[in-house]
């Protein structure tokens, strides 16, 4: 048995209210064209951009790979 990644087209739809949940196994970022590694312990800005909502800027943890879920 192997994951495999695709590629959401389109967007994902978030409803009014609701939230979607970022992890492993599930739906996550992918973040590419990096200049250097990420180093366990970074806080990385980013930008999101939602139909309705626009652009929101949001701050990343980086983790170590298998670190559990943020409360």
């Amino acid at each position: 048995n192997v994951a495999r990644m695709r590629q959401v087209t389109g967007g994902l739809a978030i409803p009014p209210g609701g939230g979607l949940a970022l992890k492993p196994g599930g739906y996550h970022l992918m973040f590419l064209g990096l200049k250097a590694p990420l180093k366990k312990g970074e806080h990385i800005k980013a930008t999101l951009d939602f139909k309705t909502a626009g652009k929101v800027d949001v701050m990343f943890d980086v983790r170590g790979i298998g670190a559990g879920a943020m409360n």
